[in-house]
């Protein structure tokens, strides 16, 4: 394959590839790593038809302005890599005064020494570029999930041998000058591996964002979108899986309801009312250890599940968390500071999944009890052996 057919086939893919990714990204939500994609391959194309309308061993000095747009390009592709692994993306701006500070090296090298080492430039910052690619998904597919490291692993080797095989032709075109870097077989060599790993980059992206898209659609569909807590389904499946572990350890539910919460919808409001429940289902969930979890079952109903615990330690445990959410002072837009109380039910200990129901429904008798009883308190399952702790002052 000759030079100039793989740069068209390249940038045939290019444009292809940044038109499907852009309508990706404006039909996704919140995944501004693809929209940075999209908007590197679309450079890409657009420097590749400048290049092939001056003719691709071009001396024009408007082959600089491609050179330019390739480097801003590769920068972009970077700079959504970092949003992606969820790093301190660099802000925009940073890119574009590398990429005019590189056209103005590139204008300053071709005046003074020649074709020769604009070539040379160009070759070496963008190898370094697709090796900083191919670094950053090194990086990923150590600290990603298990799900999304196969993606970065495909990123990380066609980054790496077009960072490698750039860098080469750099290295080539100080040693050899430039005739050999658009004609003879190293030039088909290079081009021809070029056009495989842009064919495969596209896809490898495509790939790493869906699956990125799918662990958030699984995580959504087990979590309540307002709390961050376990919804019914996310209870369901965590209940199943402490008791299919090796090691099972009993289960007691303290149910816990915040006390007079339409009173607080009514006087400050539905979003109060949302910084509210987001504020208690935080406080719950720093209380959980590792085979602990929180469920929110509806309006202003959290369920804890506390693992290995008696009877009475369970108990301790619940009058702890009722004492720290009264306790708690949450600060409203308007200036005041919002407190409330919750009434906890406490059931008790269950070995077996089957029995998750009826613990649950135990639990709930007693969050009743408490509320009959004065609120902010806890309550014990009526065949509980201990006590429950003395009541407190209503909320």
């Amino acid at each position: 394959m000759d030079p100039r057919t793989a740069v068209v086939l390249m940038t045939l893919n290019l444009a292809v590839t940044s038109a499907l990714i852009a309508l990706i990204a404006r039909r996704t939500q919140g995944q501004q790593a693809l929209l940075f994609c999209a908007a590197s391959t679309g450079l890409f194309a657009a420097a590749f038809v400048l290049r092939l309308t001056l003719g691709m061993a071009s001396d024009h000095p408007m082959v600089l302005l491609a050179d330019g747009v390739m480097v801003l390009a590769a920068g972009l592709f970077l700079h959504g890599q970092r949003r992606y692994l969820l790093q301190a993306a660099l802000p925009l701006k940073p890119w574009l005064l590398v990429a005019a500070a590189f056209a103005l090296v590139q204008v300053t090298l071709t005046h003074l020494y020649g074709q020769q080492a604009r070539h040379i430039m160009l070759n070496s910052t963008l190898g370094l570029l697709y090796a900083g690619m191919a670094w950053l998904a090194w990086r990923g597919s150590r600290t990603l999930p298990a799900a999304e490291r196969a993606a970065q692993r495909l990123m990380l080797g066609v980054a790496g041998l077009l960072g490698a095989a750039t860098l080469l032709r750099a290295g080539d075109a100080a040693w050899r000058g430039v005739d050999t870097l658009f004609a003879g077989p190293t030039a088909q060599g290079y081009y021809a591996l070029s056009s495989i790993c842009i064919l495969l980059m596209g896809p490898s992206v495509l790939w790493w964002m869906f699956v990125r898209l799918n662990s958030q659609l699984q995580q959504l569909a087990i979590h309540d979108p307002l709390t961050g807590a376990l919804n019914r389904n996310g209870l369901q499946q965590a209940v199943r899986r402490h008791f299919a572990a090796r090691t099972q350890q009993p289960l007691v539910w303290l149910l816990a309801d915040i006390d007079h919460f339409k009173a607080v919808n009514d006087r400050h409001g539905h979003a109060a009312g949302d910084r509210l429940l987001q504020a208690v289902a935080r406080l719950l969930m720093a209380q959980v250890r590792g085979a602990d979890f929180v469920a929110r079952l509806g309006g202003e109903e959290f369920l804890l599940a506390a693992g290995g615990l008696t009877s009475e330690q369970a108990l301790a445990l619940a009058e702890r968390l009722r004492g720290e959410v009264a306790a708690m002072q949450l600060p409203l837009p308007d200036g005041p500071l919002l407190r409330c109380t919750v009434s906890v039910g406490v059931s008790a200990p269950f070995l077996q999944v089957e029995q998750w129901e009826t613990h649950l429904k135990t639990a709930d008798e007693a969050l009743y009890r408490a509320k009959r009883h004065g609120r902010n308190r806890v309550e014990a399952p009526v065949s509980a052996e201990s006590s429950p702790p003395s009541p407190q002052e209503g909320g």
